[in-house]
């Protein structure tokens, strides 16, 4: 049984032989492998070592010790924390810190502690910390910043740089030239030759100093000379009339983002009315070897399945290349997603190209990760038809059977595996007309179950991808007025707020949880789901018509439901583990392995141990205000 001893300073230590120095050194190599430490320098480590202090502790002994207050730092051992009714809160080994001696407001949980193993600690007193934080005040925020403040700070800390993330510039940092613009009422010719003189390929179109049009190479030659027009013609007359625009501060990934989207290949930039000049497919190109826009290009002109299907055979590689650079995470969802949404609306146009016009109007949706814009490589197919409330299986059912069916094994083909729960709109249950998808949507919110209430978390997901897209608006607003409402919003709180397990931190090589210890954590149910769940009902209580889960989150802010900041934090803690995910996947892609969501608990660091730690904590405490708000009584 390892001896009870009193706090000692550092100094007065000659344990086993060794010397003073070289314990001192142990100790300081330690201490500087431990955030917040490791972002001293070694002069200012070696000034903080002796000024420590040992204790330990016997197995069942209470914590912290009945002493001065101290920051504690755990060598060795373990210590336990639960609550007043003795639920386990967190457990901390080696490595780990409590802090809560130093904190000017206790917290408002009441705790207990007990060293369940014989325990070494480091202690700093709280003299010796205040002189820490005078000198490092970056560091008085990281030891005892709120739970919002880490999470940014981790946020900020995964967050690539700028040089790595080209897509993160400014719009108007790629802009290398004022804009190029016409009146009006200037004649073809005039506008041609000034477009040549000017060496561009296409030309912002302006009325009263204002834009009103965009004009390009492409429609000099299909709309006025393949026409015959007279060189005379205005240019209001070929125009595209009221542009796309974006403002000179958004990120350049939002014009790709929309560009892959629209298949569009200019974007008038502009703000309040003032033309600040023009993004081109090129420019981006410019910025990436291989991007996105120039995949869904080649798609779009792609002439048959088979080469669509090779064509898209290549997104594997275009993801590893972007998620290698580190871009965000959150743009990677989207720009996959818009591929599959490029891919699905291709397969469609060959599907009616073989079985000829649709019969009658249709339109296909996405929903789920496809439908947030969240998907990934290795995500199943959520896809259904929407009829126009003409349908007749009889006389149409034979058509939209072939249609989904040449479309979905298209997707499979194309590495979109189909659903296993065959959720998909080759099944007849998944493809209705509208009235019959309002009828189903009635049932799933005011007589549901908990089956029907997953059914609703999938479905009311939904976005538009192809067909006629005046069939969708009527179940979105349903979905916006009735999502609201009782029982439906029970089932889905209680899912979201009481989850089967809840992950609580890490102990030593393992991830805690209300019921076990892993050697692995799997990100989706840990920390992903939660978070998208927490956004979807806090969206539906909005009457929000969001389906992605930042979007969701920031309308939550904007409606009073969530604090800005409140909705800030959660943003970046899903973007956080969407980063440990992605990270994840790259080495998983590189050494030919399946993607998964599986992490070895031995492979994360300190740093983000304590990240997901921080993710969890703020996922139970909404949990927790889920609870008090939906389920009281």
């Amino acid at each position: 049984m390892m001896a009870h001893c009193p706090t000692r300073p550092i100094k007065a230590l000659r344990l086993g032989g060794v010397s003073m120095q070289e314990e001192l050194v142990v100790i300081r190599d330690f201490i500087a492998s431990c955030p917040p430490f490791d972002q001293l320098a070694e002069p200012a480590l070696t000034q903080l070592t002796p000024q420590w202090v040992i204790r330990y502790l016997r197995r069942g002994s209470a914590f912290p010790p009945h002493s001065t207050p101290h920051y504690w730092l755990i060598r060795r051992g373990a210590i336990e924390i639960r609550d007043a009714d003795n639920q386990l809160l967190e457990k901390l080994a080696e490595g780990d810190s409590y802090s809560a001696d130093c904190l000017s407001a206790p917290s408002a949980i009441q705790t207990k502690a007990h060293t369940s193993e014989d325990t070494l600690l480091y202690a700093l007193p709280l003299p010796a910390l205040a002189a820490l934080w005078q000198q490092h005040p970056t560091l008085h925020q990281l030891m005892l910043a709120d739970l919002g403040q880490r999470i940014a700070h981790a946020h900020q800390r995964v967050l690539p740089s700028i040089e790595r993330n080209l897509l993160s510039l400014a719009l108007k940092d790629l802009l290398h030239r004022p804009a190029v613009s016409m009146e009006a009422d200037t004649p073809l010719q005039t506008a041609a030759q000034y477009m040549v003189a000017q060496r561009v390929s296409a030309l912002l179109v302006t009325q009263d100093q204002r834009l009103c049009g965009i004009l390009t190479d492409r429609d000099l030659r299909s709309r006025a000379l393949a026409q015959g027009l007279a060189f005379s013609t205005p240019i209001s007359a070929i125009m595209t009339p009221n542009p796309l625009t974006l403002s000179p501060e958004q990120p350049c990934a939002d014009a790709l983002t929309l560009m892959t989207e629209r298949g569009i290949h200019h974007l008038p930039i502009s703000l309040n009315g003032e033309l600040y000049g023009l993004v081109s497919s090129s420019d981006l190109l410019q910025l990436q070897s291989r991007n996105s826009l120039y995949l869904a290009d080649r798609m779009r002109r792609s002439p048959h399945r088979e080469s669509l299907i090779s064509l898209a055979h290549e997104l594997p590689e275009l993801w590893f290349s972007i998620a290698q650079r580190g871009e965000n995470p959150l743009l990677l969802g989207r720009l996959i997603s818009t591929i599959a949404d490029t891919l699905t609306q291709r397969l469609l146009v060959l599907a009616e190209q073989q079985l000829g016009e649709p019969p009658i109007p249709y339109a296909w949706i996405a929903y789920g990760s496809q439908g947030r814009h969240e998907l990934t490589l290795h995500s199943d197919q959520d896809n259904a038809l929407i009829l126009a409330d003409s349908y007749d299986v009889s006389q149409h059912g034979s058509y939209f059977e072939q249609l989904t069916r040449y479309v979905c094994e298209g997707l499979a083909a194309s590495g979109f595996i189909l659903c296993p729960g065959n959720m998909m709109a080759m099944n007849p249950q998944w493809r209705l007309p509208v009235q019959a998808w309002l009828d189903l949507f009635a049932d799933w919110i005011y007589h549901t179950d908990a089956h029907k209430a997953r059914l609703a978390t999938n479905l009311f997901d939904l976005r538009y991808v192809a067909g006629s897209a005046d069939l969708v608006p009527l179940l979105r607003t349903y979905v916006e007025e009735h999502g609201a409402s009782a029982p439906l919003q029970h089932y889905l709180a209680h899912n979201t707020a009481t989850p089967s397990v809840q992950p609580l931190g890490f102990f030593r090589h393992y991830v805690l949880t209300t019921h076990a210890e892993n050697t692995q954590l799997d990100l989706k149910p840990s920390a992903l789901l939660p978070l998208i769940s927490l956004a979807r009902i806090y969206a539906l209580n909005s009457a929000s018509s969001e389906v992605n889960t930042v979007a969701r989150f920031q309308w939550a802010a904007h409606q009073g439901l969530l604090s800005a900041s409140g909705a800030q934090e959660l943003i970046q803690a899903f973007a956080l583990a969407l980063n440990l995910r992605t990270q994840h996947q790259v080495q998983q892609y590189a050494q030919g392995l399946a993607l998964t969501n599986v992490l070895s608990v031995q492979t994360l660091s300190t740093q983000d141990k304590q990240a997901l730690r921080d993710v969890f904590k703020l996922i139970a405490l909404h949990q927790h205000r889920i609870r008090q708000a939906y389920l009281k009584g």
